[in-house]
């Protein structure tokens, strides 16, 4: 889904604020642990080898970004304890090229896991040396198979970027007023990207945005196709 989301210092998007809490490696390395399970945060303090203060401070950023949540846990023996879990499910790519920064999110819904290609399912449990290279096998599967997509995902965005600068290069003519220019590329290429937003508007949203940009090209090809009026010249006086 391409939002149109700003983004600025004053006013960060979402974007940023997810950018900047995954741009540290220790709360990577927070959201891979909480990826497994929910945690407390003396039990993250512990593996990671950090003080609680700090833990709570990456805790924050990540909380702040939306990407886990905090809830309440009754202590049977003591008192009632506070941990944390990843409360969102999504995919997020970026693809630099020459002719394109690309940012895409794939959003899942909130702890709802993807389906599995059908030619790829994970083994049944098992034990023992069999157990472990049938599990193997699996994941060398997956891996190849991640590797393929992106190697499509690339592809994808290449062409993406060369079908835009077309777009864009039938506007670039000297009429085409920077403006109009402008607000075709905001539309084709936002940067900014609503998160949360419900993909399940992604089509009514691209059916606006061609709307949009059609309605700009067909007024400004019809301004250059309209023929302009004649200056009278002096002298030209109308002889009966």
């Amino acid at each position: 889904m391409r939002g149109r989301t700003g983004m600025s210092a004053e006013n960060p998007s979402e974007m940023d604020k997810v950018f900047k809490a995954l741009g540290h490696m220790t709360r990577r390395r927070i959201l891979q642990l909480l990826a497994e399970s929910p945690k407390y945060p003396y039990e993250l303090g512990k593996i990671l080898d950090l003080n609680r203060r700090v833990v709570l401070k990456h805790l924050e950023a990540l909380e702040e970004a939306g990407l886990v949540d905090r809830e309440l846990a009754e202590g049977s023996l003591g008192p009632d304890r506070v941990y944390y879990k990843v409360n969102v499910s999504f995919g997020l790519s970026t693809t630099v090229l020459p002719n394109t920064f690309l940012v895409r999110v794939a959003r899942l819904g909130e702890l709802e896991g993807a389906p599995a290609p059908t030619d790829l399912e994970a083994p049944k449990a098992g034990v023992g040396v069999k157990a472990m290279r049938s599990l193997l096998t699996e994941l060398e599967r997956v891996n190849r198979r991640l590797e393929e997509l992106d190697r499509d995902r690339i592809g994808l965005a290449s062409l993406r970027g060369q079908l835009i600068n077309q777009i864009e290069s039938m506007m670039r003519e000297p009429e085409s007023a920077q403006r109009d220019f402008e607000r075709v590329r905001a539309l084709l290429d936002p940067v900014g990207i609503d998160m949360w937003e419900d993909e399940s508007d992604d089509l009514q949203l691209w059916s606006k945005t061609v709307r949009e940009i059609l309605s700009v090209f067909e007024n400004m090809a019809g301004e250059k196709e309209r023929p302009r009026k004649k200056m009278p010249m002096k002298g030209d006086e109308h002889i009966e």
